[in-house]
């Protein structure tokens, strides 16, 4: 099945790039590249996986842009919808986090010019996060599962991939030594928080978003509308940082991990007021056949 060689690929990718980030690691210090353990590992996997997957595109059959509801005629309309649709449901949430006082405006850096590059490089990181995860999740492994497993069950399981996927972001402890091991622990690092009950608040945020998003792509035929909804979401978090912080008490209002807010009742402000923003844009909007 299909589906199963995908996720064969994806753990030899994962059990891969356990073994090779140490030498490139070791490759970039050589060459005076100071860059955290950590993050060359999520780059090599992030490289090595889009470089398969191409590869293996036709024998995994992953669709084709059109197949994934990436092209599709009347993708501005959608994508204008999806963004205006996630900036006013989660500024509306971030509204509801200020006056219970768990936000704080203020910026976060004294120099004009770094604000304005790290909101620029926040805007970018929108850009890429929502397309790429989208293309991803709701486009590539959505048809895929859905394919092999039936409607139901492609949406469901896509769904919960999709939110463990997000529960991947620990601090790393991990440091480079020159041996092979430190990939190894940063894999089991990586793992470790699907572990921890303590992130299931945020494991039911992120399944109830993906849900939100799934239905946008279903409902549409299109994947921009969810590309749109996910790109504002990111673009208040990774821009809005530059210009307020938010507290870390109390944990009902804030949430307990990454991402902010999403296990938290502020989290399901955001959820309830874009999934009623999404429904009512699509009240007349048949699926597509």
């Amino acid at each position: 099945m299909p589906s199963a060689r995908l996720l064969a690929v994806a753990l030899g990718v994962l059990a891969v790039t356990a073994f090779l980030t140490p030498p490139v690691a070791s490759l970039l210090e050589a060459i005076g590249w100071e860059v955290r353990f950590s993050r060359v590992y999520n780059r090599v996997f992030e490289v090595l996986l889009v470089i398969v997957l191409i590869a293996w595109r036709r024998r995994l059959d992953l669709g084709g842009g059109e197949a994934i509801g990436f092209r599709h005629p009347a993708w501005r309309g959608d994508l204008g919808r999806g963004l205006l649709i996630g900036a006013v449901g989660l500024t509306m949430a971030l509204g509801f986090c200020y006056l219970a006082g768990g936000l704080v405006p203020g910026l976060r850096y004294p120099d004009t010019g770094k604000v304005v590059a790290k909101t620029i490089q926040g805007l970018g990181a929108a850009v890429a996060v929502g397309a790429f995860e989208e293309v991803a999740f709701r486009g590539v492994l959505l048809r895929r599962l859905t394919l092999d497993l039936g409607a139901r069950a492609g949406l469901m399981v896509t769904t919960a991939i999709y939110s463990a996927v997000h529960l991947l972001h620990p601090k790393s402890g991990t440091t480079y030594d020159g041996a092979a091991m430190p990939g190894v622990e940063r894999t089991l690092e990586i793992l470790a928080p699907l572990a921890d009950t303590a992130n299931l608040p945020t494991a039911a945020g992120l399944f109830a978003f993906g849900l939100i998003l799934a239905s946008a792509r279903t409902r549409t035929g299109s994947l921009w509308t969810s590309i749109g909804i996910h790109a504002a979401w990111v673009a208040l978090f990774r821009v809005g940082r530059v210009y307020f912080r938010i507290r870390q008490r109390p944990i009902w209002l804030v949430g307990a991990s990454w991402p902010p807010l999403i296990g938290s009742v502020t989290g399901v402000v955001a959820l309830v007021v874009t999934a009623a923003l999404l429904a009512w844009a699509l009240r007349r909007r048949k699926a597509p056949a």
